[in-house]
């Protein structure tokens, strides 16, 4: 068989592992969007039709309770989520995050010290940041006890945030898909406290797996997103579940993320408000509305060129002409010290790995190298985001854990640095993942892990925003 053929070979064997029919829906009507291609065709297929419309939408219900939304974030991780709230803002409306609670070290150490740096260059304009931080075991009844106190004190909750551990729904999981997993277990955890505070809105991140894997490991029993919605509509929610794109809102990455969003009922709503869309905000990027999505090369085009190991975690910077910066880029510059960069540093690959980099396209992966890959034992079973070389003028993969995965830069013959993949995630240039519990420079394995889980700030941020309209 000549390399040719056994390369399109290898790329059939992957469609019916990678991909879905392209109308395939969940039991709660959702549909999937397992791959890029099929996102980029479901989008396509949406762009002329009023797929994207949530109907007549707010009335400024919840909008009428205070200009200043008290916020409740759980399983906080890195904190993108509640960066994205922190970040909102509408007419004299924000959000105040009076709690976030996580139970890992390295990752309390980096909301400390974000929330740090944030409250300082928001100095004069409100503090929106929690004044503590410190880490909570949210599946203890004390932490619970110490919770709702502390939102009796600061006068009530009005959102509850949060994305509870999604391994156990992760594709790469699957033998850990059942109620016996102790991630799963997390999402009542989360629904626990929902129950227990009944703030007037609540919103649940997680992976697409959710929607589809059983809550007890039974193909026949409700899936756990199921379970959630079924579960919050007892206790009197309006409960709507969408799959987001962050690429729909100006992100420069497809990563399609699952959210439930709950609505107490008393607060004024039906769900005869919403359309099918339901009250998320519409995309303001794609074929729908006639705005090329955020490109790598907007994201990440401007930083300086590394190379394979690159170890300096601050570097002199010079920007582009002012009348060069994109939209994307000054958000992401926005609180950054001027004339530097920080975090733009590599992990140190082999050298038989950046040879196989040398030989790989812009938006080509490990089928350009088949030939190459002999210490991989089951070679058609190779995920086709290994190896991958991202397009510059395309919006990035979905960001993993992208030193496993082997993500490379579009025109460099190494793997992504840390900024850059904070970019193509949108984490502004003044955030920084902690690696060890004193906040120090190096453990740039944690920092990566906690990258490839965080929530991105703009989607959270987009929806934070919507929510000020309710």
């Amino acid at each position: 068989m000549t390399r040719l053929n056994r390369k399109s070979k290898l790329r059939e064997s992957r469609i019916p592992q990678d991909g879905e029919d392209a109308h395939a829906r969940s039991p709660l009507g959702i549909q999937h969007r397992s791959n890029i291609t099929l996102a980029r065709l479901q989008d396509e297929s949406r762009a002329d039709q009023d797929a994207w419309s949530n109907g007549i939408g707010a009335q400024g219900f919840l909008a009428k309770r205070s200009s200043t939304l008290k916020v409740v974030e759980l399983f906080a991780g890195a904190g993108g989520m509640g960066l994205g709230f922190m970040l909102a803002g509408r007419a004299r409306r924000r959000f105040r995050l009076i709690f976030s609670g996580e139970i890992h070290p390295i990752y309390v150490e980096t909301l400390r010290r974000n929330h740090l740096v944030f409250s300082r260059m928001r100095k004069g304009e409100g503090h929106n940041a929690p004044e503590e931080i410190r880490a909570f075991d949210l599946a203890k009844n004390k932490t619970l006890e110490l919770v709702t106190s502390l939102v009796r004190e600061a006068g009530g909750v009005d959102i509850l945030i949060g994305g509870p551990p999604c391994q156990g729904f992760s594709s790469a999981n699957r033998n850990s898909w059942s109620s016996d997993n102790p991630n799963n277990r997390l999402v009542s955890v989360f629904l626990k406290y929902v129950s227990r505070m009944k703030p007037p809105v609540f919103l649940m991140e997680n992976v697409q797996g959710i929607v589809w894997t059983s809550r007890n490991g039974n193909g026949n029993a409700l899936s756990v997103a199921e379970h959630a919605l079924k579960r919050m509509k007892a206790l009197g929610y309006l409960v709507f579940p969408k799959l987001l794109d962050a690429v729909w809102y100006g992100v420069p990455q497809y990563r399609t993320r699952f959210f439930l969003l709950g609505i107490r009922k008393d607060i004024g709503y039906s769900e005869e408000d919403f359309g099918s869309w339901g009250p998320f905000p519409a995309p303001t990027h794609g074929p729908s509305v006639n705005r090329p999505f955020v490109t790598v090369r907007e994201a990440i085009g401007d930083l300086p060129i590394i190379g394979n190991g690159h170890s300096q975690d601050r570097m002199d910077y010079r920007a582009p002409a002012e009348k060069m910066i994109a939209e994307y880029l000054k958000f992401m510059r926005k609180g950054a010290r001027r004339g530097s960069i920080l975090d733009h540093v590599t992990s140190r690959h082999a050298n038989y790995v950046i040879k196989r980099y040398r030989r790989i396209p812009e938006g080509g992966n490990w089928w350009d190298i088949a030939d190459m890959m002999n210490n991989y034992s089951q070679l058609d079973r190779t995920h086709s985001n290994i190896y991958k070389r991202l397009w510059w003028n395309e919006p990035s993969i979905t960001i993993g854990h992208y030193r496993k995965s082997m993500l490379i830069h579009p025109s460099q013959h190494r793997g992504l640095s840390l900024r850059e993949g904070c970019r193509l995630q949108s984490f502004p240039d003044w955030f920084r993942f902690a690696g060890a519990l004193s906040g120090r420079s190096g453990g740039l394995m944690h920092k990566q892990q906690q990258l490839a889980n965080a929530v991105c700030p703009l989607l959270s941020k987009a929806i934070a925003e919507f929510l000020l309209e309710l």
